[in-house]
């Protein structure tokens, strides 16, 4: 019996910390604004000919649905796969379908604004090694 509650607490801690997240804001880490968004490469947030409000609204949608829990604040992975390089990798329908079906790990539907979904795909797929 002990180890099913020992079990179910550590459960509720994965999934808590997997889905957590208040949207408030508030200071990441590093003493940053934790509403700044993800920038990856030197010198700012865009990507390859991405709108700069695209690129913002991307990252928001990044921090939003707690990709970064799996991904890392900064692209580089953690539980899951880093995404620095995914758009060298994967095309935009490849990183499209694995955001909305999931698979190797990852839910499906984390992002169901179809707007927000854009600008995330587009931006992922920027992604790439120089």
């Amino acid at each position: 019996m002990k180890k099913f509650w020992l079990l179910m607490s550590f459960a509720l801690v994965l999934v808590l910390g997997a889905c957590g997240g208040d949207g408030e804001g508030g200071e990441d880490e590093s003493g940053q604004p934790a509403d700044e968004g993800v920038t990856t490469e030197e010198g700012g947030d865009e990507g390859d000919g991405a709108d700069s409000s695209d690129t913002a609204l991307a990252e928001q949608t990044y921090e939003q649905n707690n990709c970064m829990g799996c991904h890392g604040e900064d692209l580089s992975g953690g539980s899951g796969p880093p995404l620095t390089n995914v758009g060298s990798e994967y095309s935009e329908d490849e990183i499209r379908t694995q955001i909305e079906e999931g698979g190797d790990g990852m839910p499906g539907g984390l992002v169901s604004d179809e707007e927000k979904l854009d600008a995330l795909v587009t931006w992922l797929a920027s992604q790439k090694s120089e």
